[in-house]
């Protein structure tokens, strides 16, 4: 069995395990009808890319370069630079946690990682709070972290719909008659349990069965896609992701997590961002555009996020190293106040001198503009109470 159709399997069989289900109210008012949240796994170095800095000790080779915005990034960015007019990058996010698994998840969810519980991730809270009756699924994991948080406490239908390789997508890879034979053997099982939840489960399993034989699945299929489209993303990971989140925006797809890994550099850092930030140049500045150009990035929300940043001091072998004390992220699109930098560290990059925020912050505002309620309180199934994006600040600043 290949790792696609492994992980496909594994969310449904998800679907399974007890949970207690709170009817959500749908989401009555939205700037961001559509998210798609790239994780740039690793910690890219914010000094390097949109918070460059004029002290060649800090900033090693890299320089700065003007934008369509009233800001500058790094060189290594210069499509990216032309749609900043689109953008908000906030320059002065902080955090006290330094390590990937654990800055992973609080990106994810917006709270610390603890034994006890496994919080929603910010695609499930969307998806889940949505509370649309749609085929396709509201929130899709493109290349997906093997650590990922997925629904949490939430209900399990509410996990993200993995796809491991963008360029496979899914026709070939779950819809054959042994996946159709074992979706159809849970529902008779659930269908032995009187309950209400059993009833949610066979509707799930009912809804899965169509979406895996309906045209929707051509959405999920960039081999569509024309071979210039394709050239202008980048032959990447990253590339053929955010090119297929388009596709999935376009179909309507209310949350599309795209994760990218590499940027842990620790040795080397100015060769490997040769690659890494042209990998996002192509693909973000491709995807700004055709939003633009097909009227979709009013409704659109992208944001760009990170671990933490890198030292400003280089390393003995080139490199940067893990720090969470300052860096920064890129909010575009839907609801932003476009042009602006928000926030700013000091001339050596070592610390937020100005709006400190944290990705609490970050994912608070995203929330905000995909409609979700921040004051509401939510309960686990062990009755304790939790808000989206935790009691995380919206970034006025950012938004328009």
């Amino acid at each position: 069995m290949n790792s696609d159709r492994r992980n496909f399997i594994q969310s449904l069989a998800a679907a399974t395990l007890g949970v207690n289900v709170v009817n959500a109210k749908p989401i009555q008012d939205t700037k961001a009808k559509n998210i798609i949240y790239i994780c740039l796994d690793g910690g890219m170095s914010h000094i390097d890319s949109f918070d460059p800095k004029t002290d060649k000790e800090v900033a090693g080779d890299t320089t700065a370069i003007p934008t369509a915005g009233d800001f500058q990034i790094g060189h290594r960015l210069p499509k990216l630079a032309k749609v900043m007019d689109r953008a908000a990058v906030i320059r002065s996010l902080t955090s006290k946690t330094g390590a990937h698994r654990q800055a992973q998840y609080l990106n994810r969810t917006s709270f610390k990682q603890l034994a006890t519980i496994t919080h929603p991730s910010l695609g499930s809270w969307v998806s889940w709070l949505s509370n649309r009756d749609t085929t396709i699924p509201d929130f899709v994991l493109v290349s997906g972290a093997s650590s990922h948080p997925g629904s949490g406490f939430l209900p399990k239908i509410k996990s993200p719909l993995p796809i491991v390789d963008p360029k496979s997508g899914l026709r070939n890879s779950v819809t054959d008659a042994k996946l159709l034979e074992r979706m159809d053997m849970l529902r008779q099982v659930n269908s032995k349990i009187q309950s209400p939840i059993a009833d949610q489960y066979n509707d799930f399993y009912d809804n899965t069965v169509r979406f895996l034989e309906s045209e929707d699945l051509d959405l999920f299929d960039i081999s569509k896609e024309s071979p210039e489209n394709k050239e202008r993303y980048g032959n990447t990971r990253l590339g053929q992701g955010l090119l297929l989140a388009k596709r999935l925006v376009k179909g309507d797809v209310r949350f599309i997590e795209v994760n990218n890994g590499g940027w842990d550099t620790h040795s080397e850092n100015f060769e490997k961002l040769d690659t890494k930030l042209k990998e996002v140049d192509d693909a973000v500045s491709s995807l700004v555009l055709d939003l633009q150009n097909e009227g979709l990035l009013d409704s659109t929300l992208i944001a760009i996020v990170t671990e933490f940043g890198r030292t400003p001091k280089i390393n003995v072998n080139t490199g940067r190293d893990h720090y969470p004390q300052a860096y920064s992220t890129l909010l575009i699109g839907a609801g932003i106040n476009g042009g602006v930098a928000v926030g700013e560290t000091n001339e050596q990059a070592t610390k937020v001198i100005s709006d400190p925020y944290t990705i609490t912050d970050v994912n608070a505002t995203i929330a905000h503009l995909a409609g979700l309620d921040l004051e509401r309180s939510h309960f686990s199934p062990t009755g304790r109470p939790f808000r989206v994006a935790d009691y995380g600040k919206i970034i006025t600043s950012a938004i328009s």
